[in-house]
Parts: C-alpha cells; sequence; structure tokens
C-alpha cells in the first residue's frame, strides 16, 4: 500500500483483524499504528492524513500476521498501560491487566491508614507494575519487589528507572520470602492462582503468552496463598496489612486461610465488574523471625 495514510492503513487492519474474529479490531489497529508511527493516539488524529513510512509499514505488516495468529497487542509492541503508567513487559512477564488495578487502589487506601514511614513488599513483583504504580503516587513512599526469575527483575529494574523511582525501590531475586530481612508496614501480591489442570484450558492470549510459572497455583490454585499468609505475620510490623490479588471464586477460600493465619479485618474488594478481586487483611501482633 505505497503512499498510504496512517487512516488508510488503520482501517485496512482493522479489516483484517475483523475478518480474524478479533473483538478489539479497531482498538488493536490504532495501537499498532500508533506504536509503528511514534504518534500518541491523539497525534494519531490530528496526522492521519500523514503518508505511513516504509518502516512503520514494514513493522505493521509483520506484527499483523502475529496478531491474527492469537499474540496479544502488549506482546508485540513490548508494553503495557497500566494505571496510567507505561509499563515495558516480556516473556518472562504477566501482561499487565486492568483488574489488577483494584490491588493498587486497595494497598494506596491501607498505606494512606499506616501514615508517612509507610512501606511496602511486593511478592512476585514481575514488571513492577504494582509497586512502581504505588511508588509513583506516593512521593514518601519505599518498597521492595521480589521475583524468582532474574528475567522479570531485568524488567522491573527498567520500569522503575523510566518511572523515576529507582532511588525508592529495592529488587531481590528469590522465592517469595527468601531474600526478605526486614519488616513492613504492606505486603502485595498478585501470586500465581490459577488451577493448574485449568492452565490449558485458558485464552490464548493468557495461556501461549504468559509465564506458566506466573499462572500456576497448584492442584486447588491456592499453593502461593497458603505459604504467603503463613508466612507474612513474620514480615509485617504490628498493625500491618497484606492485600492479595485472587481468581474470580477464590474469595471465600483467601479469607478463611488469612484468618486461620491471624489476620483480622479480612476485607473483599471487588473489580470494576463487581468481581472478587482482592482480599486484605490486618496482623495486630507480630511474631518472632526476622
Amino acid at each position: 500500500m505505497p503512499n498510504a495514510s496512517l487512516e488508510q492503513v488503520q482501517r485496512d487492519l482493522a479489516r483484517r483483524f475483523v475478518d480474524a474474529g478479533i473483538e478489539t479490531s479497531m482498538l488493536d489497529a490504532r495501537l499498532l499504528v500508533c506504536a509503528a508511527s511514534g504518534f500518541t493516539p491523539e497525534q494519531l488524529i490530528m496526522e492521519q492524513a500523514t503518508p505511513i513510512s516504509a518502516v512503520a509499514l514494514g513493522k505493521i505488516r509483520g506484527w499483523e500476521a502475529a496478531r491474527c495468529a492469537g499474540v496479544p497487542v502488549s506482546r508485540l509492541v513490548g508494553s503495557r498501560a497500566f494505571f496510567g503508567l507505561n509499563f515495558d513487559i516480556g516473556p518472562a512477564v504477566l501482561d499487565p491487566r486492568p483488574d489488577t488495578e483494584t490491588l493498587v487502589n486497595v494497598a494506596l487506601v491501607l498505606l494512606e491508614k499506616q501514615g508517612p514511614d509507610a512501606d511496602v513488599l511486593d511478592l512476585g513483583t514481575g514488571s513492577g507494575c504494582v509497586l512502581i504504580s504505588l511508588l509513583d503516587r506516593m512521593p514518601a513512599l519505599r518498597g521492595l519487589g521480589v521475583d524468582i526469575s532474574a528475567r522479570a527483575l531485568r524488567i522491573a529494574r527498567r520500569n522503575a528507572h523510566i518511572h523515576k523511582v529507582r532511588d525508592r525501590l529495592g529488587l531481590r531475586q528469590g522465592r517469595w520470602f527468601a531474600p526478605v530481612r526486614e519488616r513492613c508496614a504492606l505486603i502485595v501480591s498478585n501470586p500465581p492462582y490459577i488451577v493448574r489442570a485449568e492452565i490449558d484450558h485458558l485464552a490464548t492470549d493468557v495461556r501461549d503468552h504468559d509465564p506458566r510459572i506466573a499462572l500456576d497455583g497448584g492442584v486447588d490454585g491456592l499453593d502461593a496463598y497458603r505459604e504467603i499468609c503463613m508466612r507474612a505475620p513474620l514480615y509485617l510490623k504490628a498493625g500491618g496489612h497484606i492485600a492479595l490479588e485472587i481468581g474470580y471464586d477464590q474469595a471465600g477460600s483467601v479469607s478463611g486461610i488469612m484468618r486461620a493465619q491471624g489476620f483480622s479485618n479480612v476485607d473483599v474488594t471487588t473489580d470494576l465488574e463487581g468481581r472478587a478481586r482482592v482480599v486484605s487483611g490486618q496482623i495486630k501482633k507480630t511474631q518472632k523471625g526476622v
């Protein structure tokens, strides 16, 4: 399509996505044209008559086939918008989704209760989207992100630099609490919670493109919650809180696990679609350990 305008390319791409059965065809086309051209969505509207460059068109043609084959747009362009910020992602980390913004909102409320000296521990930090979003909103907050994957931590470190919070963010490699030596006011996590037998039946964009280690919650999907809640009282300050993202049907189970480990004020928060999304609780007395 020589000398085609940005608008023509976007419309052509959207039609191809419609033919491939992609429900978000126009949105996906706009995002890919923006990524290839370097324009923001607002700039694209103003420059829609501008001829597309050969380089940008080449990128789009490569992305087109991959998107029609089921690769998410965020995986193609290597980034995802989350909580008003843009995060680099890669094969080693979950693709941040809007549902997880509920966890950030809950954490912000809990941190405000802790006062100006609050600090936060993010277990399984991945791209760092939850922790960095918190640090971005609270300029005095300090945080520690832990992940078992060195590749994930490199992405989180890059995102921390991009959003200028690296000086307030520590990153350590290890499984859950293994590299942690201090107590904090809040623990947050979006742990793996998919029932192992159900992973192969997930949507293609999740099953084939998110790291399995970030999905597999064990036989019943609750392995991570048991381990985190059992050890969390050792790493929380007196009166500290925990907030965990959950699957749509896990509110009762995770609430029970929290209460069994001594947490009180256990609460369930729903996401924008009204589904249970975050379980939070408070520990009144600390346990010896760190």
